[in-house]
């Protein structure tokens, strides 16, 4: 009886830390694929593809394979009020105004720009979290980390043309209202997670933006023609599968494993590859004043994480 018990609690602690090693692999593929979606985005604009339908396309190809599968998955689709809420939020507000305004404002800004105005994604998340999450309320610490954050975003902003251009302050400008829009459906799927599985979730929500997104692009990019070169083929191709379908299925899976600090933490890292990489291969040398703001901004996002309680918040 004894070998069993002790056979029974190897067992358990053997699927503990598989669990574990599972969640933190998708964890390092998920930071690493973002950190590449930057500078990819960047030099597709650059190429002469249209935002609205660059972000359009990326959708309608993602929902395509989602719907593929859905079916073969045979789940069916939740229709109650509250999953239909989580539906239009993550399709209104994540993908369609905050994924319309940054693929917008990269055209203004360094990819690496782009990348650190997102690192402060845990900052707003916290700040929403405090009144929609019960273990996740706001404290004097947390406030100022959010403060001091957002003193970083300030700072790279009095750099204005020497982070892309005339038209940095309006690129910044329009990351942040992306990044504070995204952040609610986030905080509300936590809430909620229980109610869709992660195929449920991005099969409906990005075949609404889809629809939305192409809409959009055929109103106010009708004078626009996309450039179908060789390279656009293949960040399409690649903004798709990597950087819409695998990265959008493991993040929601991730909301039934981690807090919500932890998860938010997934935008500490991209920046630092995006960074890296748009210097390599498209010059973008950044000030040191710009990179002291980056660092408050990255920095304060690392500090919510440690300001933030252990148990998951619901």
């Amino acid at each position: 009886m004894s070998s069993f018990c002790d056979l029974k609690v190897r067992l358990n602690l053997t699927l503990i830390l598989i669990m574990k090693l599972k969640i933190i692999s998708l964890y390092i593929l998920l930071c690493s694929i973002w950190g590449t979606t930057w500078i990819i985005l960047k030099m597709s604009l650059n190429e002469g593809t249209p935002p609205f339908f660059g972000v359009a396309i990326r959708f309608v190809f993602a929902s395509i394979i989602l719907w593929g599968l859905l079916f073969y998955r045979k789940e069916k689709l939740p229709m109650s009020k509250e999953a239909w809420a989580l539906y239009l939020q993550f399709a209104l507000l994540n993908f369609v105004v905050s994924y319309s305004l940054t693929y917008w404002a990269t055209q203004f800004v360094y990819s690496s720009v782009s990348a650190i105005i997102w690192a402060g994604f845990p900052l707003v998340i916290t700040f929403i979290s405090h009144f929609m999450l019960i273990n996740e309320k706001l404290t004097w610490s947390k406030l100022g980390t959010i403060l001091f954050g957002t003193a970083g975003v300030l700072l790279m902003l009095s750099q204005g043309k020497e982070l892309g251009g005339n038209n940095v302050v309006l690129g910044v400008s329009a990351l942040g209202v992306a990044v504070l829009v995204a952040a609610w459906p986030n905080v509300y799927l936590k809430k909620h997670h229980h109610l869709l599985s992660t195929v449920q979730l991005n099969v409906v929500s990005q075949s609404i933006a889809a629809i939305l997104l192409m809409s959009i692009s055929m109103i106010f990019e009708s004078d626009r023609i996309m450039v179908w070169s060789s390279f656009n083929i293949f960040a399409i191709v690649y903004l798709t599968i990597f950087g819409t379908v695998i990265t959008w299925l493991i993040y929601v899976w991730l909301f039934s494993h981690l807090s919500m600090p932890q998860i938010s933490y997934v935008a500490f890292f991209p920046p630092v590859i995006a960074t890296v990489l748009g210097w390599i291969y498209l010059d973008e040398v950044l000030t040191f004043i710009a990179i002291v703001g980056a660092g408050m901004v990255i920095a304060g996002a690392v500090f919510i994480h440690w300001l933030a309680p252990s148990k998951r918040g619901a």
